[in-house]
């Protein structure tokens, strides 16, 4: 048989990626235990002039992996510059702001992340990925 499985872009890097199933047969699908681990990253997004908060849960930020002022596009994993941004630098005012934190909060600014290049119709917002 030939199946097909749809897998969201959204979980697709562009590293190299590992798809592993796990099929089962008869048995009772009431056994099956999950396990659940703690995930290595946190994203943050707040629209312009709003504040954005970033956590870890207790442990520190330790360096952030994705920043962008503008119209971002995607969601956490898979964060994407859009069509314009902010003319300053996101990745160095957020690690400034937040490395070595527990938490954090920067407010979505073009007087932060300078004047964007952006129409006058699109909604900005801040997006932040960071390694926990």
């Amino acid at each position: 048989n030939n199946f097909r499985y749809h897998v969201p872009r959204s979980f697709i890097s562009n590293d190299v990626n590992t798809l592993v199933l796990f099929e089962e047969f008869g048995g009772n699908p009431s056994l099956v235990n999950f396990q659940t681990v703690r995930v290595g990253t946190a994203c943050g997004s707040a629209y312009e002039n709003q504040m954005m908060e970033l956590s870890c849960h207790g442990r520190p930020i330790s360096a952030i992996q994705f920043a962008t002022f503008g119209d971002a596009q995607g969601t956490c994993g898979s964060f994407q510059k859009g069509s314009c941004e902010g003319g300053n630098d996101a990745i160095s005012l957020l690690q400034n702001a937040c490395v070595g934190k527990e938490t954090c909060s920067i407010q979505a600014s073009e007087s932060i992340f300078g004047s964007t290049n952006c129409n006058g119709g699109i909604v900005k917002r801040i997006v932040v990925e960071a390694i926990c």
